[in-house]
């Protein structure tokens, strides 16, 4: 029973620490990263990815396309990890990040049509019937000529927001709304390479074949 216990813990920290992730397609497939992450009260925090409210990086590929990102929101301590892997070379621009929010009368309307009373999920990317997304675009788009067979960062982007109302009692449909004339980007850190540092170590099979393509010094 102890054996057991410490493998099931052990699986836990792997999993936690290591996300998951696509082994390269090609010699030629690249990556891109960002950390993100809220101040409250005078500190860096997480911001919250969950189905009421969620963040997602904006950004587009060589051909105007827009490119999803995954979230590891339990590294770096501090700050959410957004990456994508197997990009081809090329131009690719952060224009800012999206806040996906629930529209709880959409949310209830969805429910009555479908049926379906499974818990809602972040998915910024899939323009789920309920959702509705705000862009907070940067003052300065950052963008980055992606060369094959690397890895490469946007930066750190510190944002202050609040919502509407609190989750958590609030009552109206749009309480998980961030108000736009109160948000900010609080600290911009273009091409910061710090989130690539901390990702550096990583050591799954995957991540090994990625970090082999990382340029960066782990911290």
């Amino acid at each position: 029973m102890i054996f057991s216990a410490f493998m099931l813990a052990s699986a836990f920290s792997f999993a936690q620490l290591f996300p998951k992730v696509d082994k390269p397609t090609s010699e030629d497939m690249s990556m891109l990263a960002i950390e993100f992450g809220k101040e409250e009260d005078g500190k860096i925090i997480l911001a919250n990815n969950a189905a009421w409210s969620g963040w997602a990086p904006a950004v587009k590929g060589p051909n105007g396309e827009e490119i999803a990102f995954r979230n590891f929101d339990s590294g770096a301590d501090i700050t959410n990890i957004y990456y994508a892997e197997n990009l081809p070379a090329g131009e690719y621009t952060l224009t800012g990040f999206y806040h996906i929010y629930t529209d709880f009368d959409k949310l209830d309307e969805y429910r009555s049509k479908t049926g379906d009373d499974d818990l809602t999920r972040y998915a910024p990317y899939e323009n789920l019937p309920y959702h509705v997304r705000q862009h907070f675009a940067l003052s300065n788009p950052v963008t980055i000529k992606l060369e094959p067979n690397t890895m490469a960062s946007f930066g750190t982007f510190i944002a202050k927001y609040r919502h509407v109302e609190a989750f958590y009692g609030g009552t109206s449909n749009e309480r998980s709304k961030v108000v736009e004339e109160d948000f900010e980007y609080v600290s911009e850190k273009p091409l910061d390479d710090h989130i690539l540092r901390y990702m550096k170590p990583w050591a799954t099979p995957k991540w090994k074949k990625w970090n082999a393509k990382n340029p960066a010094t782990a911290l």
